[in-house]
């Protein structure tokens, strides 16, 4: 299509592809210079040019013989130039977006269920895959890129999907990429500690949450009442809002709730239509993931049988609260990787657990410091001993961090803990310490298929390794 198509210019340039990444450059494509992270896309448009790119999108003019359109954002260009590009295919779709730093995940995947058990086809993009129709993708990012993420949302729109539910992180908002999509609903799960290494203060990184709530990005928003930056969104948006919660007045609220290792249960109002819902997996934390799932159903206009039967019709969701029946003993896959987040996780298991709880954790590297730490403390406190170990160490030596989690354990006065460094080892080691009534978390990775050390990624996955030792000593 030609350039003035995508953005506000008087040029007759065609573009046959849209780049941000220099090195993927084909001949024909309209180069978006990105700023705001540790890159300056600038730095690469010679690179860009030399490739084929016909034009650049730049925040300042560069010496270079190519078209260029100079922007004051490039970033929120690219995510209304990609839009059009695909022709807007998000104006085609119902658009459900979910932010919160735990439970967006699970929250999603019972919302497209929802959706289903009413009779409508709904699309889903977040961590774990894109997925609509039969079709399944691995995920590469939370939020894609603008580029791909129109593209898939092209794709779904062209294949006849009616409603897209997607995670929406705080570094997506922070990075524009999901400018130009107006959701139906924009919903908040729970707000913690995590991405500090990006923006720099819990106050940055919750004023990015609460942008999402605006009538730039939603026509709708579903808030957690329970939660103090859920309280904040309600009397901060314009958005008309459905509420949710258990402890504090809502427009969708539980009671009653029963946990055991095998899921839950609790009775459900639901805008005054009572109900009983029982959910496969455990923890109060997923009574609010649900409740969630059914305050968006209810902004969308969908009935109670409908949210009941979406519910349960979710039997497993990878990498969160996978119960792996051993002979040697029950092991637990999560991906809790945040201190609010497998402190949930580790509650919910002292519910039902018979004896002791071993877990083995890690911290990602170059993430967010301060929470290593803190996990330290927390899983030595709820834990009856733990195994630090690695989890995507990236370009910091693993040690590192380990010593780092363990100085938080330390502090306390723990010592039930082991340091192993090799991942396979660790949850080698604790699956052999185990007894029959003891349970196994194995935290921080989930359905991760990969491992991430020094740039590499080597294939892995925690459910994977497990059958292999199952198998291999008759477990």
């Amino acid at each position: 299509m030609l350039l003035s198509e995508l953005l506000q210019c008087e040029s007759d340039i065609e573009v046959t592809g849209l780049a941000f990444d220099s090195s993927r450059v084909k001949q024909g494509d309209l180069f978006f210079c990105l700023v705001g992270t540790e890159n300056d896309g600038h730095t690469f448009a010679a690179d860009a040019v030399s490739r084929g790119a016909v034009a650049l999108v730049v925040e300042r003019k560069l010496a270079l013989d190519v078209p260029q359109i100079e922007v004051s954002d490039t970033r929120k260009a690219l995510a209304h130039a990609a839009s059009e590009f695909y022709g807007n295919p998000s104006k085609r779709l119902k658009m459900i977006g979910i932010t919160g730093t735990n439970g967006k995940t699970t929250t999603t995947y019972i919302v497209k269920s929802i959706i289903e058990a009413a009779g409508h086809s709904c699309g889903l993009i977040g961590t774990n895959a894109v997925e609509y129709l039969g079709n399944k993708a691995d995920a590469r990012l939370t939020t894609p890129d603008p580029i791909e993420l129109h593209a898939i949302l092209k794709e779904m729109s062209d294949a006849g999907v009616e409603y897209v539910v997607m995670e929406v992180s705080a570094h997506a908002l922070k990075l524009s990429k999901t400018d130009g999509i107006v959701y139906e609903v924009a919903a908040f799960t729970n707000f913690s500690r995590d991405h500090l290494d990006f923006f720099g203060s819990m106050d940055n990184y919750a004023a990015t949450k609460k942008s999402f709530f605006s009538i730039e990005h939603a026509r709708s928003a579903v808030v957690n009442v329970d939660d103090e930056l859920g309280k904040a969104i309600l009397k901060e948006s314009k958005l008309p809002a459905v509420t949710y919660g258990v402890d504090n007045p809502s427009d969708v609220f539980g009671i009653d709730l029963e946990m055991s290792a095998y899921g839950l249960s609790y009775v459900i109002n639901m805008a005054d239509s009572v109900g009983h819902v029982k959910f496969s997996l455990t923890g109060r934390f997923n009574m609010y993931n649900t409740l969630c799932a059914a305050a968006i159903a209810a902004s969308l206009g969908f009935g109670l049988q409908s949210v009941i039967a979406g519910i349960r019709n979710v039997k497993k969701i990878d990498g969160r609260f996978n119960i792996i029946n051993m002979s040697k003993c029950n092991v637990i896959i999560d991906f809790a990787h945040t201190d609010d987040g497998i402190a949930n996780i580790l509650r919910a298991i002292r519910e039902f657990a018979p004896n002791r709880i071993i877990t083995v954790f890690g911290c990602g590297g170059n993430r967010d410091k301060t929470k290593r730490a803190v996990m330290g403390k927390i899983v030595s406190q709820m834990s009856d001993y733990c195994f630090v170990t690695s989890d995507n160490p990236r370009f910091e030596p693993p040690l590192d961090i380990i010593n780092e989690i363990a100085s938080g354990i330390d502090e306390i006065g723990g010592t039930n803990y082991t340091k192993i460094v090799d991942r396979k080892q660790a949850i080698k080691e604790a699956i052999s310490m185990a007894d029959k009534q003891d349970i196994v978390l194995i935290a921080g990775k989930g359905a991760e298929r990969y491992n991430d050390v020094m740039g590499n990624r080597t294939p892995y996955n925690d459910e994977q390794y497990v059958m292999e030792l199952a198998g291999e000593f008759g477990f």
